[in-house]
């Protein structure tokens, strides 16, 4: 493995361009732009310098003591944000179907409302599928 250090940009050919954020002689972890953060072998893991740029940082609502997830706006820390509340039962006792749409691909799907603070985008970061609505 090449000489890397702390937050050099690296592209893998799987998931593309991101950036170093850890590295011992056991485990790099990397954040890649578009597929969160991932963890190799430092062994075997097969890396290239990369010559583009970090995304730009996304602005971040700050969760306050009125803010809930269920709020229309709400985004969590995947970037997903709450659009709107369907009249459907979700897929969990008790649960309501929320449309969230992904602040990096613009995919809009429905989730249950006790999911919305750690989904993941099902169409470019590999989430769970979301609920028809």
């Amino acid at each position: 493995m090449t000489s890397w250090k702390l937050g050099d940009r690296v592209e893998h050919a799987t998931f593309g361009h991101g950036t170093l954020i850890e590295l011992n002689a056991q485990h790099t972890l990397i954040r890649f732009d578009n597929h969160g953060q991932k963890k190799f072998a430092s062994e075997r893991v097969d890396l290239k310098k990369s010559h583009q740029s970090p995304p730009a940082p996304m602005a971040r609502r700050s969760r306050t003591s009125s803010e809930r997830p269920t709020d229309v706006g709400y985004e969590n820390l995947n970037e997903q944000t709450v659009l709107r509340q369907i009249d459907l039962d979700g897929n969990l006792p008790g649960q309501r179907v929320y449309v969230l749409k992904c602040g990096r691909c613009g995919a809009e799907y429905g989730a249950n409302g006790c999911d919305i603070h750690l989904r993941r985008c099902p169409t470019c970061m590999g989430g769970q599928p979301g609920l028809a609505f």
